[in-house]
């Protein structure tokens, strides 16, 4: 290639990225929306968005959104009412809240008079604040007292089991299965 062929291609690619950089030079001196370009159909139709209420609105559904506090079997005539400890008790707390003791009474006042009832406390084998043992046996005589309150006629022996009795194995990537274990069980006859 001769020197003059080389010159002549340096100088085209001078002339290429002059006219390269016109666009943004002339964009950048701009001073007010009118010395804009117009914009071209393209660009418009990619601005509109039309909206989709079918899309945009969306249906809940409940089922298995609300937990109830309590579950109730009966089996070969002896009941239990199992009291979800999630619901009832803040984690590490054995407190009960004026709500949960108002579901209990009415749990309650279909038990049989005088009726022998077990009270067992139960929690999940995860190590928190408080030993298991002492939370179990806690949320148990805290909803005995409850029991107690309401229907002095019941005798109730109350015990704390921790994680002694799972329902569920426990899983460590499913959370439900460990607070299937955390619960409190009024058990009687009848």
């Amino acid at each position: 290639m001769s020197a003059i062929s080389k010159r002549a291609l340096r100088g085209s690619a001078v002339v290429l990225a002059s006219l390269m950089l016109a666009p943004v030079v002339a964009v950048a001196d701009t001073t007010s929306p009118d010395d804009l370009p117009e914009p071209t159909k393209q660009q418009l139709a990619k601005s509109v968005h039309v909206w989709d209420p079918t899309k945009g609105v969306h249906i809940w559904d409940l089922k298995g959104a609300v937990s109830e506090v309590e579950q109730v079997e009966t089996k070969d005539k002896e009941t239990t009412i199992t009291l979800s400890t999630d619901i009832l008790f803040t984690p590490d707390s054995s407190k009960l809240p004026g709500t949960a003791a108002k579901r209990i009474e009415k749990l309650v006042k279909d038990i049989p008079k005088g009726a022998k009832v077990r009270i067992d406390g139960h929690t999940d084998s995860v190590k928190g604040k408080v030993d298991n043992q002492k939370l179990s046996t806690d949320r148990a005589k805290s909803v005995a007292k409850v029991v107690a309150r309401k229907r002095s006629d019941i005798k109730a022996k109350v015990k704390g089991h921790a994680d002694s009795q799972p329902v569920e194995r426990e899983d460590p990537k499913d959370p439900s299965t460990r607070a299937a274990n955390r619960r409190v069980e009024i058990v009687y006859r009848g």
